[in-house]
């Protein structure tokens, strides 16, 4: 796969997991489709190298922060 994207589930005793796969909108879709209300943070590197982290909320896109190294 082209990226891995670390999943991180909203509440204190839960889990970090890496999820590979070709675009954020396909793993978010991958999420939703057996929790639509989930809740969580996904963060990877895009391919100009900038970290990204989207925000979700009850199965959509809270907040984006970008960093650049």
């Amino acid at each position: 796969m082209k990226y891995t994207f670390t999943v991180k589930e909203d509440g204190p005793d839960k889990e970090t997991k890496e999820i590979p796969g070709m675009s954020y909108k396909k793993v978010l879709k991958s999420l939703l489709n057996t929790r639509p209300k989930w809740s969580g943070m996904i963060e990877y590197t895009n391919k100009k190298g900038k970290s990204l982290m989207h925000l979700i909320r009850n199965g959509k896109k809270y907040s984006t922060h970008i960093t650049t190294f």
